[in-house]
């Protein structure tokens, strides 16, 4: 072969090689590619904390209210009788369908009840991982910022659940709205048992609108069809008088500003019949021979520093008219809500409270109410309980919190006038079956 031929042969080698080079690193371009194209898949389907439905491994605190999959849910897990309320963790991180699992209650408790994800009808699966309402909390951990510390809690608040209106219907029929599962040790509204919806029982410490030890009442009632009547008695411990006259120095309260009620009365009260909004009665007192009228006077008196006048109670005598406008809504998904104004025993008050509302993974119940100035001083009552704090089903049967006064004190100051603990049990469901839609 002659020199320009070898050269020829060598030019087409190295072309070729040049070829298969680029060949290779084509194929392994589309190679990265695919893997780039497959990886982005992978990362879309991987969890976002800031979009629920892409979340594996969390937390949903449920109510039958909420949506008919947690009612279906239930069924599907073989629960009977039905539980109005409840915690539901969901863990589908392994990609193995017989390692998906469902708790009911909480995980931590070895005496929660679980169950296979593929026990569930596929309505309620869809229907769970595609729950986006704050009520459901991501158990995986989640990449921290900066801004956390300050903007944490408010991302996960939504605005539509700020405010909503009612779910349940016997909330805002006035034959219904004493209904009431909660029984709290002091004040809110009283425990309500139905017998049959628009006929049952009430019963409650204190008024709706006092705290702690700052009313000696108790109430036992019967209702029906809106109209309710209760036999109104006291009992002196419950109030500050009874806990000794050198508490103004040593403890967290004042034994003034305080409510006296007579030894025996009857409460008659109507709601009318347009709606949950506006009930009118009276109370009227038992006068007894011998028995001096009214609540009497206070054990222990205690004077202003300033100008040596009495510091004022309010002791209620003789009948007295009973009126409260109120709005019955959702706040934070909770159970019930009320805000209202209403005039009891000569004094006018303005307030509201919400029970369970659920914000960032927290169960809560919270009230505030203003005792405007007439016989007593103007009254500041703030209270907030915690209820999920126990395990498994009795997450939400009970709620403790403090519960503080503010008012004006001897000294002439606005300050704390009481300071103290409430306790709020749920002594039952009365779970209301709904259509399965």
């Amino acid at each position: 072969m002659t020199r320009l031929e070898i050269k020829y042969i060598n030019q087409i080698n190295t072309k070729m090689k040049n070829r298969a080079k680029f060949s290779i690193l084509v194929f392994l371009a589309m190679i990265l590619c695919s893997l780039a194209i497959q990886t982005g898949t992978s990362f879309a389907q991987q969890e976002d904390p800031n979009n629920p439905r892409t979340w594996k491994y969390f937390k949903i605190l449920a109510r039958a209210e909420d949506d008919s999959i947690f009612i279906i849910a239930q069924d599907d897990m073989g629960i009977d009788p039905k539980l109005e309320s409840y915690t539901i963790v969901v863990n589908i991180t392994d990609p193995n369908e017989q390692n998906q699992f469902i708790v009911l209650g909480d995980e931590s408790d070895p005496s929660a009840s679980r169950y296979a994800w593929s026990q569930l009808s596929k309505r309620v699966r869809d229907g769970l991982i595609n729950w986006s309402n704050t009520n459901k909390e991501n158990l995986n951990q989640k990449k921290l910022d900066y801004a956390s510390v300050f903007l944490d809690v408010i991302r996960q608040i939504k605005i539509k659940e700020f405010v909503a209106p009612p779910k349940r219907e016997r909330v805002i029929r006035n034959t219904t709205a004493y209904i009431n599962p909660y029984f709290t040790v002091f004040g809110w509204e009283p425990l309500g048992i139905p017998v049959k919806r628009s006929i049952g029982f009430t019963f409650g410490i204190g008024s709706k609108y006092s705290g702690p030890f700052e009313s000696d009442e108790i109430a036992a009632g019967f209702n029906m069809l809106g109209v309710n009547i209760s036999y109104v008695t006291r009992i002196r411990e419950l109030n500050t008088h009874d806990l000794g006259s050198d508490s103004v120095e040593n403890k967290p309260w004042k034994q003034y500003n305080a409510i006296f009620m007579p030894p025996r009365g009857i409460k008659l009260t109507y709601t009318i019949p347009l709606g949950n909004f506006l009930e009118v009665g009276v109370y009227s007192e038992i006068k007894e021979t011998g028995v001096e009228p009214g609540g009497g006077p206070p054990l222990y008196t205690f004077y202003n520093a300033k100008d040596s006048s009495i510091m004022p109670n309010n002791i209620v005598t003789g009948s007295n008219l009973i009126a409260e406008f109120r709005y019955p809504f959702r706040m934070f998904g909770s159970t019930r809500t009320q805000v209202y104004a209403a005039y009891y025993m000569n004094e006018m008050n303005i307030g509201l409270f919400t029970r369970e509302s659920r914000l960032v993974g927290s169960v809560f119940d919270f009230r505030v109410n203003a005792t405007l100035k007439k016989i007593r001083n103007f009254q500041l009552l703030v209270e907030i309980m915690v209820s999920n704090i126990a395990e498994g089903f009795a997450l939400n049967s009970f709620a403790v919190g403090p519960s503080i006064r503010l008012s004006k004190l001897e000294t002439g100051q606005f300050g704390l006038l009481s300071a103290f603990v409430n306790f709020r049990f749920k002594l039952g469901d009365f779970f209301d079956e709904r259509e399965k839609k």
